[in-house]
């Protein structure tokens, strides 16, 4: 998606896994702009911020970055969108939980994942409901195609992007504690553990090959 941005982008984000993400990914350029909800952590901003960007900045593209638990919190405010002719530009993170809850759960709690899942929901179908142009992006290989027929499109559009919901958004740097709780986590009973596992082993050798540093599983007793 960054590459395809133009320079004068606006991009807004909800709090959660989503944040991370779009943190680490989007490289911002110097007439960007970028709102969040910042040290509030409200979740279901992202779509609003779209908005109000729009209207204050006729003319500017418009991107929004959401996860689907903080989307389904405003999701009909995509109807304004709609009704006002915005031409927003919704990507969904979805995977199916409030990932950012579900994250801290096994990390800072050493607990399984309780509660966090969310019921599935055809965001594409949705857009196409209420008027804009909705887009499933479901393999990386598609995701140039459809991220560029997307930003093309003149009117509101929303990209349902179906995400791994197995995919930790790793810190910048695993304490100890962290690491702890992680394998507490999963020594009871999380029931994606193996899925969880593969992630961060492969994630874990990319950043070793990559930068040579202090990798989780040196840190994970027994792993």
């Amino acid at each position: 998606l960054s590459p395809l941005l133009a320079e004068n982008t606006i991009v807004t984000c909800d709090c959660g896994n989503n944040t991370t993400w779009t943190a680490r990914y989007i490289q911002m350029q110097e007439n960007m702009l970028f709102s969040t909800s910042g040290l509030l952590a409200t979740m279901a901003a992202g779509l609003p911020y779209a908005i109000a960007a729009s209207i204050a900045h006729p003319g500017r593209p418009v991107v929004a970055l959401v996860g689907d638990g903080g989307f389904t919190m405003l999701m009909g405010e995509l109807a304004t969108a709609v009704r006002y002719k915005l031409p927003i530009k919704v990507f969904i993170f979805s995977n199916r939980a409030y990932g950012q809850i579900k994250w801290e759960q096994i990390v800072m709690e050493g607990n399984p994942e309780y509660g966090v899942d969310l019921q599935p929901i055809d965001f594409a179908k949705f857009a196409d409901a209420c008027g804009a142009k909705g887009f499933t992006l479901t393999e990386t290989k598609d995701a140039e195609r459809v991220i560029s027929q997307a930003l093309a499109h003149e009117g509101p559009v929303v990209v349902d992007c179906i995400v791994d919901p197995n995919e930790p958004s790793m810190p910048g740097k695993v304490s100890t504690t962290q690491a702890i709780e992680f394998a507490k986590a999963l020594a009871r009973g999380e029931r994606d553990s193996s899925e969880i596992i593969k992630n961060v082993v492969k994630n874990q050798f990319r950043e070793a090959v990559a930068t040579k540093g202090r990798s989780l599983l040196d840190l994970i007793p027994g792993l």
